[in-house]
This record gives C-alpha cells, sequence and structure tokens, in this order.
C-alpha cells in the first residue's frame, strides 16, 4: 500500500507541474550567396491544468541556441625578442560552435549557480572540455576558455540578450524570442532549449530542432572542399595557373 501511495504520489505532483510548449517561426534556413543573416522567432506556451499549484513568483524563461560542436586548437602568441610566435596550444573539444542565450531577466535573478552550470545557461556555465586536461579548476584551461568565449563574441557567434524573452499579449503563459542568425555562422543541426523556472526552481524544460544548410553554388563549394579535397585543391591550383597566364596573355606587351 504504501509503494502504491507513492506511485499516485508521483503521478499527482508530475500532472500538478507546467509544460512548455514551444515553435519556431522556420525549422530550416538556407545560406546562399546573398544571405546576410536571419532572426528566428521562438514562440513558447505555458501550459496548466486545474491541479496545477498557484506560485507566489513571476515566471521566468531562459532559450538557449546551440550551434553543432566543433573541435577548436586555440593558441597563444607571446612576444620573443620582438617576434610573436605560437608559445602554448589548448584543444577544446566539441565546443559549441554557435550559443546564443535569452533570457527574461538577469541570470542571476533566473536560478542559481548549480542550477545554472548544470543546464550550461550561461557562457560561465558551458561544460568546456579539453584535451589531455581537466578545465575544471585549470587556470591554464580557464585562461583559453576565457579567450575562446572572447573571439566568439567578437565574431557574433556568442550572444547574450537578458532581455531576450518578452511575455506577449498581457499573459503570464504566452512568450516570444527573437534569435539573430548571422550570415557567418555555421551550418549543421542547432538545438533550441526553452527552460521555464519560478522562485529559482526549475518546472519545465522543452527541446527543438533548426537546420541552416548551403545551397546552391555555396554547397557545390563546401562539399566539394570536405568530401573530395585532393581534388578540390588540385582545381584550385589549375585555375590559379590558368588565370595568372591568361592575365600574362591580356596585358602582354608586343
Amino acid at each position: 500500500m504504501a509503494i502504491l501511495a507513492g506511485v499516485f504520489g508521483l503521478v499527482a505532483g508530475s500532472a500538478a507541474a507546467e509544460t512548455l510548449t514551444i515553435a519556431l517561426s522556420t525549422a530550416e534556413i538556407k545560406v546562399n550567396s546573398t544571405f546576410s543573416g536571419e532572426t528566428v522567432t521562438l514562440f513558447g506556451v505555458i501550459e496548466r491544468d486545474a491541479a496545477t499549484v498557484s506560485r507566489n513568483t513571476d515566471y521566468e524563461i531562459a532559450v538557449v541556441l546551440r550551434g553543432p560542436p566543433q573541435d577548436v586548437i586555440e593558441r597563444r602568441k607571446d612576444r620573443i625578442a620582438m617576434v610573436w610566435v605560437n608559445s602554448a596550444s589548448e584543444t577544446i573539444v566539441a565546443a559549441p560552435s554557435f550559443y546564443a542565450l535569452d533570457t527574461s531577466g538577469e541570470l542571476a535573478e533566473i536560478s542559481t549557480p548549480p542550477i545554472l552550470a548544470r543546464n550550461e545557461i550561461g557562457f560561465d556555465s558551458i561544460d568546456f572540455q579539453y584535451k589531455g586536461r581537466d578545465g575544471a579548476d585549470d587556470p591554464v584551461a580557464t585562461e583559453f576558455r576565457d579567450a575562446f568565449v572572447r573571439l566568439k563574441k567578437n565574431a557574433g557567434l556568442y550572444s547574450e540578450q537578458p532581455a531576450g524573452v518578452s511575455f506577449i499579449g498581457g499573459t503570464d503563459d504566452v512568450f516570444q524570442a527573437a534569435m539573430w542568425i548571422p550570415a557567418n555562422a555555421p551550418d549543421g543541426e542547432y538545438t533550441v532549449e526553452v527552460f521555464l523556472f519560478s522562485g529559482n526552481a526549475l518546472l519545465a524544460r522543452e527541446e527543438g530542432r533548426l537546420h541552416i544548410t548551403k545551397v546552391g553554388f555555396e554547397q557545390l563549394m563546401y562539399s566539394s572542399a570536405h568530401n573530395h579535397a585532393l581534388l578540390y585543391g588540385l582545381a584550385c591550383v589549375l585555375l590559379a595557373l590558368f588565370t595568372g597566364w591568361l592575365a600574362g596573355v591580356i596585358f602582354r606587351r608586343d
């Protein structure tokens, strides 16, 4: 009987919890030669039933758009005898190639650091992995990590918007977030994660997918360079030789 009571208690607890329903304005972005960036809007609804408990605090939302993972080799340059040389390097394994965070408020007011870290919400919470090194409390790894995030931010590939999520329609259960996809965003499958908080507690989580694909001539060149690297390299060399020869013929002085 005690076991049955526990089971019914779990069912009742889950039934009383909020759930999220999300949708993107587009599920696929096609990149061609004229692509200059695009805004993707996420719409979400917080669903409650009659058994949902009342909350003493407002809802807060965090939206994370994460690009496909990539291995990155970072190198640090030091000045030796008035010459800049590579002095150290670090390999970051499976780092997000793109990371955008939109929230309904400041992170410190949305939840606690352990919950944010567990769900990798915010630059400081991204779980970077390093080849042959434990980066948890390693000052060298931290230095490379900070440099990597700074370079990504400068390139427009990492961003945070503390007021990027807004509730619409005068309600507290319908929200939206507009996320900018720059022209230099890597192609591949992106993950959209939406988190619902109240009183610093994580109440619900939902996930979606966004695909960025190259089309036309860009796709042909990209596929050739990655799938037929040798032939692509030879073609580039031959094209350069032909261009040089043609320029010599055109501008030759008799």
